[in-house]
């Protein structure tokens, strides 16, 4: 996957250049790993980290000079950014190129010892792909976090006085999140006082101001970042679906002033925000239910909002939908996305975990909620909501079971679904969901799932004693050895619950999360029942090889098209594909219910 930089004027008058930015790497979970640029202080140029050529480095481009790799060491460069007072570039290296690849060659060679920090559900050898090779990773946690192997040695750090003065890099901005801290030495801070949230801000000399704005006294609050040299801050308050409202408070005032409401990408730790903060002006990396991601300037003074790019323009000229926001007893937000000429009672695919941003795909793109609605299928797309953990997780299944239903059933009365054919799906907590919804309940006629599901062999995979893995099982599944704690296998996993799986299920998961799935489907094809698994190499939690998004999404799309509308694509390489459905469909044995 190429990755591009976008750089346009902040008036938005000019064409944006496009700069090369190297080829993605995925973090631990498969989604995009992210780093931010660093602005020259004249704000004629900037830096930011590419890998090409199997090299990692700083890359430096001026709008009056040619791009140019401008730092590379014997290791790859992690973290960069300026020195306190901006004359010199700090940055990170690990392990050399050399030691990895030396270790590697010897896991390869001498095999290697099986201990807390190697996955067995990924290939020994490899199991990513970087740059076009595959690259050996070790879990970095108890659970599933993973880097490049080698990654626990201890980093080096080193300086760099660029070579003209004119191209130093700015000083560090104020950082925006729960924490900030002014260039003069006050410190925003969010805090927990007496069960509640706070905003306050502590200056220099040891004076505390509190905020009484009403944003800072929601409970809501996610981030705060300083107004560049002004005595105001940001406040980004947490909206449905990940949206954030954006409000502007100058310290000791009463009020704020509301500014914009964000698309709503996640926070996650590690990964640049999606809102920079200038003197006059906030950028956001905005995105809306229908419409994709663009660059948009919010002036502080007026409250305008101005697009300044728009990368994927053509994109939305295509979009021919209808996105009505919903909302449901208990703090559940959502979205219910349907074609724009049609009415219903349309087939619906129901998708229960995160609506953020632009609805493509929902969490970790795995359901084609646009192409769904160009073939007539609504999506009902619901943003989780956990009950409390002494509920246990089958508390928390049981709470979006009962609040699909009631989605589903307010839509059906309405009469823009036919209650008949419900499909649901989703990755993570949400395959999770998905197959506790079948599991429990006759309301769907078919179901795709993208991930590992909790096993015995999931289980012993992952207990050796030096992992650590264990505790976060039992504590958050209640769950310890299968023959210590068989009841509540039982409760959680459908292993031993084959015969209430009917509804038809395709499993698309990654390599590194299939053998968990093994019993599963094997027990499900013993019995009979309309089950298939595909499995993708060298995969990730999320995938995030661009041909494997494209296969696992068209193969969504047909399932539900095949069982929800009883359609096929007449693409003759599918003919083998839609012989294998026919042959479930034959098979199938148990009607759907409404409930």
């Amino acid at each position: 996957m190429k990755l591009r930089w976008h750089v346009a004027d902040i008036d938005g008058r000019s064409t944006p250049v496009l700069l090369d930015g190297g080829v993605a790497r995925p973090d631990a979970s498969g989604a995009l790993a992210e780093t931010a640029p660093v602005w020259d202080a004249d704000s004629g140029g900037f830096r930011y980290l590419a890998l090409k050529d199997g090299v990692q480095g700083i890359w430096h481009w001026r709008d009056d000079m040619p791009l140019e790799r401008e730092v590379v060491d014997e290791a790859d460069i992690t973290e960069f950014g300026p020195s306190g007072d901006g004359r010199e570039l700090k940055y990170s290296i690990g392990a050399t190129r050399s030691a990895i690849a030396k270790a590697e060659s010897s896991a390869y060679r001498d095999g290697v010892l099986v201990d807390g920090s190697i996955n067995l559900n990924q290939p020994i050898a490899g199991g990513v792909i970087e740059d076009g090779r595959r690259v050996m990773r070790r879990f970095s946690s108890p659970w599933f976090d993973n880097r490049r192997i080698l990654w626990n040695v201890e980093a080096t750090e080193k300086t760099l006085m660029p070579r003209d003065p004119a191209h130093r890099p700015a000083p560090s901005a104020p950082g925006q999140g729960l924490e900030s801290r002014a260039a003069n030495g006050d410190i925003a801070e969010i805090v927990e006082e007496r069960s509640e949230q706070r905003l306050r801000v502590t200056r220099a000399d040891g004076r505390v101001v509190a905020c009484v704005a009403a944003p800072c006294r929601s409970g809501k609050l996610r981030a705060v970042a300083w107004r560049g040299n002004h005595d105001a801050l940001l406040l980004f308050v947490k909206d449905s679906s990940e949206r954030e409202t954006v409000w502007l408070w100058t310290v000791g005032e009463s009020e704020a002033k509301r500014l914009t409401v964000t698309s709503g990408a996640l926070r996650v730790p590690g990964q640049p925000p999606r809102c920079a903060v200038g003197e006059d002006a906030l950028y956001c990396a905005d995105a809306q239910p229908l419409v994709p991601p663009r660059l948009v300037r919010t002036d502080f003074a007026s409250g305008r909002t101005q697009v300044l790019a728009e990368p994927n323009r053509a994109l939305a000229a295509r979009i021919a939908a209808k996105a009505e926001p919903m909302t449901w007893p208990g703090g559940f937000t959502g979205y219910f996305l349907k074609p724009i000429d049609t009415n219903g009672p349309l087939p619906v695919v129901v998708h229960y975990y995160t609506c953020e941003g632009f609805l493509k795909g929902g969490s970790g793109d795995e359901i084609p909620m646009l192409p769904l609605t160009e073939h007539g299928i609504a999506v009902l797309c619901i943003d989780a909501v956990r009950a409390p953990r002494a509920a246990g997780m089958e508390g928390s299944y049981n709470l979006a079971l009962k609040t699909i239903g009631s989605a589903l059933d307010e839509l059906a009365a309405q009469g823009k679904i036919d209650p008949s054919r419900v499909g649901i799906g989703g990755l993570s907590f949400g395959s999770s969901v998905a197959l506790w919804a079948i599991r429990k309940s006759r309301r769907f006629a078919a179901a795709t799932i993208a991930s590992g599901q909790i096993s015995p062999h999931y289980y012993w995979m992952n207990a050796l004693p030096d992992r650590g893995f264990t505790s976060v099982l039992e504590e958050i599944w209640g769950l310890g050895p299968p023959e210590a704690t068989p009841d509540r296998w039982k409760t959680v996993t459908p292993l031993w619950d084959i015969e209430s799986l009917a509804t038809p299920l395709l499993m698309q998961v990654p390599e590194s999360e299939a053998q968990s799935n093994v019993e599963l489907h094997t027990r499900l094809r013993r019995a009979g029942r309309p089950a298939e698994m595909v499995v993708f190499a060298d995969e990730l939690h999320i995938k995030y090889q661009p041909a494997h998004k494209r296969a696992s999404y068209e193969r969504n799309l047909d399932w539900y098209r095949f069982w929800l509308k009883g359609e096929e694509d007449d693409e003759p390489e599918k003919a083998e594909q839609y012989r294998r459905w026919r042959h479930y469909r034959a098979g199938q044995s148990l009607p759907v219910s409404a409930r």
